[in-house]
């Protein structure tokens, strides 16, 4: 995962789109329910362990983070 694929995902993306985009699904680190939502947070990590998290609400992106990529 580049920089630039990063750069492309955006708030409101689903999931598949997100995993399309940076060609993986990313490891499932938490999941909680709670009052009809559901948050899921991913990371994808790279062999130089530069990657991103990102959580979704209801398979909807609501935030991102990035670390290291290039």
């Amino acid at each position: 995962m580049t920089k630039a694929m990063y750069l492309q995902i955006s708030e409101g993306m689903s999931y598949h789109q997100v995993a399309r985009i940076i060609g993986a699904p990313g490891e499932e680190m938490s999941r909680s329910i709670l009052a009809g939502y559901t948050n899921v947070m991913y990371q994808c990590v790279n062999n130089d362990y530069s990657g991103m998290n990102a959580i979704f609400q209801n398979g909807r992106l609501v935030t991102k983070a990035q670390f290291g990529l290039r």
